[in-house]
């Protein structure tokens, strides 16, 4: 199996897809601490859209405890997102539905990567520090390898950035007051057609979830995530690790 990062979709659709996970093993959660906590996790578990007119929602609404978003306005929350996070950012996801539990964590900058994956108490990662290679280790079978890295694998670990194109809607959840912003995925990084959607609290515009909707598939094929934390990249993530107490594949 080939180890190097793979693209955003099966990063995130397939646990034995992620950077250092073989299907044997199970991977334990990032211990890396992040500087602005966000909503654990959001109240409605996936982004459905009511069928009536989305005219008919109220994207000024006044009243207490929900948003003054504009669907049709300028305003968007990723824009906000990008400008603060973009090369720059630690993410902490946990999987919702057919990946229940799932713990990712994502590191991104000065082109330079994290990966890591935990299922079951066990922690897969890869490591993309810059030098040319991308070291994949195993916590649970305490094994790794090492791959030549081409300088681009880094952009397929940026799942929150990395294949997001053009905005394509917006919709707010009223009941939940969560503001869904739906983008159209690059499939040159992504690895497939689709969209991703960004859900965010609509009082702060905090990133509460995101999930991503594959091309043809419907919505109990679509893969969610709530955001445990974001903020700021962690430099101790990115470097070379200490592969002293593991073994060579």
């Amino acid at each position: 199996m080939n180890k190097k990062m793979v693209t955003i979709i099966a990063a995130l659709a397939m646990c034995t897809a992620m950077a250092g996970c073989s299907e044997s093993d199970t991977a334990s959660s990032s211990k890396a601490e992040t500087t602005t906590t966000t909503t654990a996790a959001a109240e409605s578990a996936a982004p459905v859209e009511s069928t009536a007119d989305e005219s008919s929602a109220d994207s000024t609404s006044t009243n207490a405890g929900t948003t003054d978003y504009d669907v049709d306005g300028d305003f968007r929350a990723f824009e906000q997102m990008k400008d603060k996070y973009e090369g720059n950012y630690l993410a902490n996801l946990t999987g919702q539905m057919s990946n229940n539990g799932t713990k990712y964590a994502i590191c991104i900058k000065d082109g330079k990567a994290y990966q890591a994956l935990t299922v079951q108490g066990m922690k897969s990662y890869t490591v993309c520090p810059g030098d040319g290679k991308l070291y994949n280790v195993s916590e649970g079978t305490t094994t790794y390898s090492i791959e030549d890295d081409d300088g681009n694998q880094w952009k397929s670990a940026d799942i929150l950035f990395g294949a997001t194109l053009d905005f394509d809607h917006a919709y707010i959840d009223t009941t939940t007051n969560v503001v869904q912003e739906y983008y159209n995925l690059d499939s040159s990084v992504s690895g497939g057609e689709g969209q991703i959607v960004y859900g965010f609290d609509g009082a702060t515009y905090d990133l509460k979830q995101v999930v991503l909707l594959p091309e043809g598939a419907d919505e109990s094929s679509a893969v969610y995530f709530t955001v445990d934390s974001m903020g700021e990249a962690d430099d101790s993530l990115l470097a070379v690790p200490d592969l002293s107490a593991y073994t060579k594949e």
